[in-house]
């Protein structure tokens, strides 16, 4: 063999060594590349989102629908109303009515809540259906209720014992549903309630200590 011909082999077998393509053509591919695995990329965390998307708002959904049957809203009495028990005289006692509120500012949660009473003792034919809430305010555990004259003409109608009834209906659908009322002070269209026949309005009720 010609010793020779090794060198020359190897000369041509270095010279078939690949060469780097030119800078554009990388630059090029580079980019292509990087768009690809963008829009993969972009692709997948699109389609991730929408699967637990989907779980999410109906968890969410959920969460809502469980907030709105709890439906515990806070007012400045300190206590949660979703209903409101009503209580209505009923042969010699207390029958009870349950009434649901949208929880608005107290004075006007008791407002609607004595209005619905008032229509449900007028369908018992027990007050006037004229009788009407004018005023309500409050002074710490004191309410002071403002009627119209059909209401307390209404009550001057009965007697001692049902107008007794009556009364404790009317306070404890105050009282019972609306902390920290503990009193309730009488008013007629504004001024001092003075009836005092079958029951003495002129002075601030309360109901009995519970035992």
């Amino acid at each position: 063999m010609d010793n020779n011909e090794l060198p020359r082999r190897r000369d041509r077998e270095q010279k078939k060594v690949p060469q780097k393509a030119p800078l554009p053509y990388r630059i090029i591919a580079w980019t292509c590349l990087i768009m690809i695995l963008f829009g993969l990329g972009y692709y997948g965390s699109g389609l991730i989102v929408r699967i637990f998307g989907k779980k999410l708002n109906v968890q969410q959904t959920i969460s809502m629908e469980e907030q709105a049957q709890k439906f515990d809203e806070v007012n400045d009495f300190g206590t949660h109303i979703a209903e409101v028990t009503l209580f209505l005289p009923d042969n010699g006692s207390l029958s009870v009515v349950s009434y649901r509120i949208v929880p608005s500012i107290p004075e006007e949660n008791v407002t609607s809540s004595v209005e619905k009473w008032l229509s449900l003792m007028a369908a018992k034919g027990l007050v006037d259906g004229n009788s009407r809430v004018l005023h309500v305010f409050r002074n710490g555990e004191i309410l002071y209720l403002d009627m119209n004259a059909p209401f307390y003409s209404s009550l001057q109608k009965l007697d001692r014992e049902r107008a007794l009834l009556f009364m404790t209906a009317l306070l404890r659908t105050v009282i019972d549903n609306f902390d920290p009322i503990k009193e309730v002070k009488f008013l007629i269209e504004g001024k001092d309630a003075v009836m005092t026949d079958p029951v003495d309005l002129s002075v601030t009720w309360r109901l009995a200590p519970k035992f």
